[in-house]
């Protein structure tokens, strides 16, 4: 499946990338719902039902990783998934959304 994510991934559309590690790339959502909303998403196309243990963990750490980088570390931060047509999932590949930079 390609998805938007995917094409970003594989630079077929350009997207500020705010840091990646092995597994996952950091990105600046393009409709941000908060002053800080960034989505960390997996390098490889996986949904929700798919995702094994080790990558959430991984993403998880992601996700730590980039609060830290934009500064939301210390006043707190929220991280997000949505998932399916009720959770108002718009891209089919697993997305962390962290959203920080005022009080939620």
């Amino acid at each position: 499946m390609t998805d938007i994510f995917c094409k970003i991934i594989a630079g077929e559309i350009p997207s500020t990338t705010i840091a990646e590690g092995e597994d996952w790339i950091a990105i600046y959502d393009i409709h941000p719902k908060a002053p800080v909303h960034a989505l960390v998403i997996p390098k490889k196309h996986v949904e929700f039902q798919d995702v094994d243990a080790t990558l959430a963990g991984t993403l998880l750490l992601g996700v730590w990783e980039i609060a830290q980088k934009l500064g939301i570390d210390k006043n707190g931060f929220r991280v997000m998934i949505n998932h399916g047509e009720h959770g108002s999932q718009e891209v089919p590949h697993l997305h962390l959304h962290i959203l920080g930079g005022k009080k939620l």
